[in-house]
């Protein structure tokens, strides 16, 4: 097993894990009260409930959440959400309570935009765009999906099992990762994937993509202006502007690292006629879903690194932020600040706001964003950084340095690993630590950070434990879910069935065909 890549290995070993049995007596709620007041009306607004909301106006517009006391959040949950709990079970299948029922939209090997263009494999971030969304509308009826695929299964996938790895096998694993956008509707009460809908494509490990920021055509990035594809895509974000961020993580799984190092995890460097340079990976890609002939772009403002997420915010100057974390043990939060400012009558001037401003990384020990700003900072040419351009391509290497001992002087405060960061309605990030098992913390942990006067452009912050996984609390390892604007459909993706499997004639799983494992996306309806 040491050989396997590396998301395998996390995903597996996070499987495994058994979570201790909470206390006795350890009722829904004894559990909100002991995450106090705060996690318990952020339950209740992740469930699609209302939380005490302030007037109109004054974010914009937007109602903007307060947090609330238990007895509010509480009761705001159980009229949203009141269903009688199921029983565990070993059943291979996606079990919900009555009342409720999901829909398979698309699965792996389902076409997507026809002639034999299939959907990927393992997907996650889902991303829903109401059709009317550049009208302004929230039609949430009818509208178009973005679907992460983060990596290949290979023994499903291309059917590899030992030794070298063909230039076909590879293909197949090519085609598998990226990110499908189809058009899904509802009828009555099931949702419909769209046939021959002219948003329907798939973007992959072969898609030709625009580099943007100081990276493109450095030496760094071999004096190109365009990388090859897209993959290990994990976390994503959406924009004011309605474009999907996709978040590129272990990218290292494929073809290593960094140039000069030839372990690729996965054996794509088996082809070697067509292997890419690995510093072309590690960005965050957008995706623009209404517009088939669109070409996806790297920002590499926004730095490279096994980004998991990318959080996006407007400042009341109108610029755009974009949080994301590092998902490795021992590694650092980030912020994009742009310099232009967001025009909502102006979406083309708007594509151009993440190809220029500056990257931050936090150091928790003094509360600071710290800028990763090569000509103002002396530190990073100091320690072999020869430009703006290689202090982003090694952005996590340059957010390590320090000029001491103490934690205040170092660059970017190493983390457990961040999982995911959301940005709540009224300003407040929330950053999901999943774990770090160097020090002993198998349960992970949120927490709750506060820019100063709420501005997300502020170079301080402040920060508190919001909540602890293990035990006591009940709960570890929290991921990604997504709600369509009426908060009656949740479409979930379904990303490792059968993955444990040994000998592909005995799967652990065959759901949902009852033939082989199949990742898929569904849509859950019953909310009420």
């Amino acid at each position: 097993m040491t050989n396997e890549p590396d998301v395998m290995r996390i995903k597996r070993e996070k499987r495994e894990r058994r979570l201790e049995s909470a206390p006795a007596g350890m009722t829904r709620k004894r559990f909100l009260t002991f995450l106090g007041a705060g996690s318990a009306a952020l339950a209740a607004g992740s469930a699609g409930a209302p939380t005490i909301g302030v007037p109109k106006g004054s974010t914009g517009g937007r109602d903007a959440a307060v947090i609330g006391g238990i007895a509010e959040a509480q009761a705001a949950q159980a009229s949203r959400l009141s269903f009688t709990p199921i029983e565990p079970t070993g059943e291979d299948d996606v079990v919900l309570p009555e009342g409720f029922k999901y829909d398979v939209l698309r699965k792996w090997g389902d076409d997507v935009a026809g002639d034999d263009v299939p959907y990927g494999y393992n997907n996650d971030f889902v991303a829903y765009f109401p059709i009317d969304a550049l009208d302004g509308g929230q039609n949430s009826q009818d509208g178009i999906l973005w679907v992460n695929h983060e990596y290949p299964d290979p023994k499903w996938v291309s059917e590899y099992q030992d030794g070298d790895k063909t230039p076909g096998q590879i293909d197949q694993e090519k085609a598998s990762v990226g990110g499908s956008i189809f058009r899904v509707r509802r009828q009555g009460d099931s949702w419909e994937f769209v046939e021959d809908d002219q948003y329907n494509r798939r973007i992959d490990a072969t898609t030709p993509m625009d580099l943007t920021g100081p990276a493109t055509g450095s030496e760094e990035m071999e004096g190109v202006d365009e990388a090859i594809g897209t993959l290990a895509n994990c976390g994503g974000g959406v924009t004011p502007w309605n474009t999907v961020l996709t978040c590129e993580e272990n990218f290292q799984d494929y073809y290593g690292e960094s140039s000069g190092a030839d372990e690729s995890r996965f054996r794509w460097l088996d082809d070697s006629d067509n292997a890419q340079p690995p510093e072309h990976y590690g960005w965050i890609v957008e995706v623009d879903p209404f517009d088939p002939e669109s070409k996806p772009r790297k920002h590499t403002w926004l730095g490279r690194l096994r980004h998991e997420n990318a959080a996006v915010r407007l400042s009341d100057r109108g610029r755009v932020v974009v949080y994301t974390g590092h998902d490795q043990e021992d590694q650092c939060i980030y912020k994009f600040v742009s310099s232009g400012t967001f025009d909502p009558d102006d979406r083309e001037a708007n594509s151009d706001l993440l190809t220029d401003g500056m990257l931050y990384v936090a150091n928790f020990a003094s509360g600071r964003w710290n800028a990763l700003d090569y000509e103002n900072n002396s530190i990073f040419g100091d320690n072999g950084f020869a430009s703006q351009a290689d202090v982003l391509v090694r952005a996590f290497e340059a957010a390590a340095l320090t000029e001491g001992e103490e934690p205040e002087n170092r660059v970017g405060t190493q983390l457990d690993r961040c999982e995911d960061i959301e940005v709540a309605s009224d300003g407040t990030i929330y950053a999901a630590l999943t774990n770090n098992e160097k020090h002993g913390n198998f349960y992970g942990q949120i927490l709750r950070i506060r820019e100063s006067g709420n501005d997300p452009e502020a170079e301080e912050f402040t920060f508190e434990v919001f909540a602890a996984g293990g035990p006591q609390s009940g709960f570890a390892n929290p991921d990604n879910l997504h709600f369509d604007p009426d908060g009656n459909t949740l479409f979930l993706a379904v990303q490792h069935p059968g993955e444990e499997t040994k000998d592909t004639n005995d799967p652990t799983s065959t759901w949902p065909d009852g033939d082989i494992p199949r990742p898929a996306v569904i849509a859950i309806t019953g909310f009420a």
